[in-house]
């Protein structure tokens, strides 16, 4: 597992912080430091291939989710939930756009007593779309709602739960009190759906957390998870499984750390908390804008194989968001199904004890499917008799112990017990066979080069086909092999081949008969990434012992080679990673050095560059003055750019060879897709190389819609990952076109904040003025002021955290009554609506970020 660091500090007192991370430990994390936690981590098998995450199947209405399920697209209708008439024409406008479930508000008892005239409204119109109740503050809303509707939201940051946005120290008793209030409140509601066979969604807001929360973990994703975890698990005292999470956040980086933590909490928690997934980044805003940042955090967890619904939040109306949502799962699915070859481990079990014993003689003999083996077999001849016998009776008394370890198998320590007695098992056959097969060189005919090639040309022969190989070694008298069976496959039935092949090859150049290879082997299954970094290390490191050079995995095309790691398609040498350089789990950019290109310098911590073609530039070049800040800064064919396949070990060394630092990008026409061959091109060029990033590989002409979410989400992703620092756009055409979209995504990113950023969520019942009119006269009074971010907020249920990133906040406080903020703290209050938006002006002007609009230009 790729280990990282938590950044986010805990906001209790230190002694409660303590307590608190020896709870934590205790699941899975270990304490760094007093205020900040460490863990092994994983959230996705495969950071280079797309595979999409396993999970349960959950039921709502006629539509299911998660499993091998297509991602279900929903979304939130805007009435008046007292509103019959209106609120079923928006889910029938909703239904017949595609969208597969439709959310309703349902503010209190009242408003969710009107669900049951909406419900049967829809249900007589021959529609049979799901329907969701939307409850925040109100249990008895939910309890009502429950009657009418096939699922139920719940925010834990404001269901049962204490908001006062107040600043107070939880000793552990007063948290726990705390919890078993919720639960007092959350336990009924999880009962009566179950009865009712219900969904529910665990929907945990940025800006909704509880003050609980909040002064133990803080604003943080650490906090959102947390928050989310405390629900579930009180709905799984009740046996209730019915239920999907989400983590949504206006800001993307945010939202995608807190889903990456989530699952990989999940899969620390146990298999059987594989939850489905509600992805979604609210307040996204409108236009251009609200598409490009849905893209980024959307589309990046579903290129990873997380999520399996979706809502894109646009402040516009909301069947506007339908074609979006499934044009963003179409841009997936048309890129995933290209990505590089696993390099990290996929199909390695964490628990040895949970595989079956298939044979013993001289060697124990182990299966399980999906399994990574390291094995290693010799030369008839090669270990002398008594070694074997030695052997044999030390691995009986161990083998005795396993198996009355393996009948205390309800423990809880039953798994560490075993993993330490086949730890122990390996020892011992190291220290017995292969010390005394790097003792013995009487026997070594794998010296001969001619039998190396044979040997290396099996293990090529059905290499993606019967298995999958990472590495191996050849030495004069023994052969190290690290690969894993393909579904179908037998690990008995590949090792009889290759030895039987080589067997009658090998004899046939020597001119004798008998026997080759000793009939036994000794197979070694890998339980996780750091025992295969082990195996690997081990196989690698393998040719520096005594017994001179042995042959190279792949032949006389690299003589000096002692042992070989190639790792499905990858060839690397012995220095070679499978971790990703980047922390998947906090934002950090890449650390390069600084160079210039023309007149601009780029890497570093300097602006992400954006590049263009000459052909481009010399389109737009005449009216340069007129683009205003969406300007093409480098040309490409002026840049110098290196361009390689990230697969090529001889592009890799010739980069990372150079003694200045260059700019790299990937190759055009390259059979990747762009996320992973962008990771795996950071993950193998030295730090200090900058990296352009391209939105496509192979240009199509295309809808405008599809070319900006595909550069979004790969573009913006990336950036989220701290990776890049240069960036071009290859499938737009249009010159002027494609330079905004770069400008805009990384503005969306939060990589170059160059205009005027918005905050602004979609409109649903509770919102109390017209969002779209009023985000509109924001946008003109304030889209000047570059560099200013301004929420606006239909209600504060969200509460003041999604501002978090905002420098002013316009929020609805009452029916034509607006407050408004600075940061997550609300100023002015009851401001009639006539009067706000001028009243934002003077409030912008008070701290100082004001600036008159530039002067029209007037056309003579």
């Amino acid at each position: 597992m790729t280990k990282v660091f938590i950044h986010e500090t805990a906001k209790s007192g230190e002694k409660d912080a303590t307590n608190e991370f020896q709870r934590l430990r205790s699941a899975g994390f270990w304490l760094k430091e007093p205020l900040f936690m460490s863990a092994e981590l994983q959230y996705c098998d495969d950071l280079f291939r797309y595979q999409r995450r396993v999970s349960r199947e959950v039921t709502v209405g006629n539509v299911k989710m998660g499993s091998d399920h297509p991602v279900v697209v929903q979304s939130m209708i805007t009435s008046d939930t007292r509103d019959t008439e209106a609120c079923v024409k928006q889910v029938l406008d909703l239904a017949k756009a595609g969208c597969q479930i439709v959310r309703i508000t349902a503010q209190t008892k009242k408003y969710a007593a009107n669900l049951e005239n909406i419900r049967d409204g829809v249900r007589m119109a021959g529609c049979d779309v799901p329907l969701v109740a939307d409850i925040h503050f109100k249990p008895d809303a939910a309890f009502e709602a429950a009657k009418w509707v096939e699922k139920i939201r719940v925010n834990p940051g404001n269901y049962a739960d204490k908001k006062k946005f107040e600043t107070r120290e939880y000793t552990d008793d007063q948290y726990a009190e705390e919890l078993g209030r919720i639960r007092e409140e959350f336990a009924p509601l999880v009962t009566l759906c179950k009865d009712l066979g219900r969904a529910m969604r665990i929907g945990t807001n940025h800006g909704s957390l509880s003050d609980r929360i909040m002064n133990r973990y803080g604003d943080t994703p650490l906090g959102m998870v947390e928050s989310a975890l405390e629900f579930a698990r009180i709905a799984r005292e009740q046996d209730y499984h019915n239920f999907v999470f989400s983590m949504k956040a206006s800001n993307p980086k945010v939202m995608i750390e807190a889903y990456r933590l989530l699952v990989a909490r999940l899969a620390a928690e146990g298999d059987d908390w594989n939850y489905p997934l509600h992805l979604g980044v609210t307040e996204a805003g409108d236009g251009e804008d609200g598409r490009i940042k849905s893209a980024i955090g959307i589309g990046s967890l579903l290129s990873d194989g997380i999520g399996d619904t979706i809502r894109v939040s646009l402040t516009e109306d909301a069947v506007h968001e339908i074609p979006v949502a499934r044009s963003l799962v179409d841009c997936v699915q048309e890129i995933s199904g290209c990505g590089v070859p696993p390099q990290t481990v996929t199909g390695a079990s964490s628990s040895p004890p949970e595989v079956k014993k298939r044979r013993a003689s001289y060697l124990p003999h182990w299966e399980k499917d999906g399994a990574i083996y390291a094995v290693s077999y010799r030369l008839d001849g090669a270990l002398p008799k008594p070694v074997l016998d030695d052997y044999r009776t030390k691995k009986e008394i161990i083998q005795k112990r396993i198996e009355i370890a393996k009948e205390d198998a309800g423990s809880s320590d039953c798994t560490k017990k075993l993993t330490k007695l086949h730890d122990e098992l390996a020892s011992c056959y190291q220290s017995h066979i292969e010390s005394a097969l790097h003792d013995s060189s009487e026997v070594n005919h794998l010296a001969n080069p001619e039998i190396a090639d044979e040997i290396i040309n099996a293990w090529k022969h059905f290499d993606g086909e019967r298995y999958q190989l990472y590495a191996w070694a050849i030495m004069p008298n023994h052969v190290h092999v690290l690969f894993r069976p393909t579904e179908g496959h037998r690990l008995e039935d590949i090792l009889h081949s290759w030895k039987s092949f080589t067997s009658k090859k090998a004899l046939g150049i020597l001119g004798e008969e008998g026997t080759f290879w000793q009939k036994e082997y000794y197979d070694h299954l890998v339980r996780d990434e750091e025992d295969f970094e082990n195996q690997l290390r081990y196989i690698l490191n393998n040719p520096k012992g005594d017994l001179g050079e042995a042959w190279s995995a792949w032949g006389n095309d690299s003589e000096e080679a002692t042992a070989g790691c190639r790792r499905d398609g990858l060839r690397r040498d012995a220095a070679a990673t499978v971790v990703p350089s980047w922390n998947p789990f906090e934002y950090e950019r890449r650390k390069t050095e600084v160079i210039s290109k023309g007149d601009f310098p780029l890497g570093g911590t300097e602006l992400v560059r954006v590049l263009t073609t000459r052909e481009k530039y010399d389109a737009v070049s005449h009216k340069l003055d007129q683009m205003g800040d969406y300007q093409p800064e480098i040309v490409i064919e002026d840049a110098n750019v290196l361009t390689i396949d990230p697969r090529n070990d001889d592009a890799i060394a010739a980069v990372n060879a150079e003694s200045e630092a260059q700019l790299v990008t990937v190759s055009n026409e390259i059979d990747l897709a762009p996320i992973a061959a962008f990771r795996l091109l950071a993950s193998r060029i030295d730090a200090r190389h900058s990296i352009l990033l391209k939105d496509t590989f192979t240009p199509v002409s295309d809808d405008f819609l599809p070319t900006l979410l595909r550069g979004s989400m790969t573009i913006g992703s990336l950036i989220c990952d701290g990776i890049g620092d240069a960036t071009i756009i290859q499938g737009e055409s249009a010159p002027g076109q494609s330079l905004r979209l770069s400008y805009n995504i990384l503005q969306a990113s939060g990589a170059r904040i160059f205009k005027t950023d918005y905050v602004a969520c979609p409109s649903c019942g509770r919102t109390l003025f017209n969002l779209q009119d009023t985000t509109q006269k924001i946008r003109e009074a304030t889209g000047h002021l570059k560099g200013v971010r301004i929420a606006v907020m239909g209600c504060i249920v969200n509460g003041p955290g999604e501002m978090a990133d905002a420098d002013f906040g316009y929020v609805g406080g009452a029916p034509g009554k607006i407050n408004l903020y600075v940061g997550k703290e609300a100023v002015k209050f009851n401001i009639p609506e006539a009067e706000a938006v001028e009243r934002l002006q003077d409030l912008i002007a008070e701290h100082g970020k004001w600036v008159d609009p530039p002067a029209q230009k007037v056309e003579i």
